[in-house]
């Protein structure tokens, strides 16, 4: 089991940091994301994952529409090479690159894509979250 500590927000959002990878490994960055247990994809600003040399103008990327807080709106969705997050990596993560309302102080979603390969427990009290994993899930990378 991994335990991971967690800020909130103004808002008592459960707040982690997550380190996202160029698409070739020349950098990174690390960024604040929401734990969000409704959202089922993981969503990243769509200018850092620019930043980082992802090509979000490509005409064969799929999209995708969903449904959010403040209605539907549609993301591009790629596959990071790679995706650190609460004492995890992945590679080939896909994610959908939305921006979010900026009273979210946060640069994207934890979403369920990510979590679902856990069984988490937070404690509130601690700022902790427990993460055990539930499968042998590797993302693979296609370029």
């Amino acid at each position: 089991m991994h335990q991971t500590r967690f800020a909130l927000s103004p808002d008592r959002l459960i707040m982690v940091q997550a380190t996202i990878y160029a698409l070739d490994d020349s950098k990174h960055v690390t960024v604040d994301l929401i734990l969000d247990t409704g959202a089922s994809l993981t969503t990243l600003n769509p200018d850092i994952l620019s930043d980082l040399g992802y090509d979000l103008s490509d005409p064969n990327l799929r999209r995708i529409d969903f449904i959010t807080a403040n209605g539907i709106t549609n993301a591009e969705i790629i596959a990071v090479r790679r995706l650190s997050v609460i004492g995890h990596t992945f590679e080939g993560m896909e994610v959908a690159a939305s921006y979010l309302p900026v009273e979210t102080y946060a640069h994207g979603l934890l979403g369920a894509n990510f979590l679902s390969c856990f069984d988490i427990s937070i404690n509130y009290s601690k700022h902790t979250i427990n993460t055990e994993p539930i499968s042998s899930t590797i993302f693979s990378f296609t370029p």
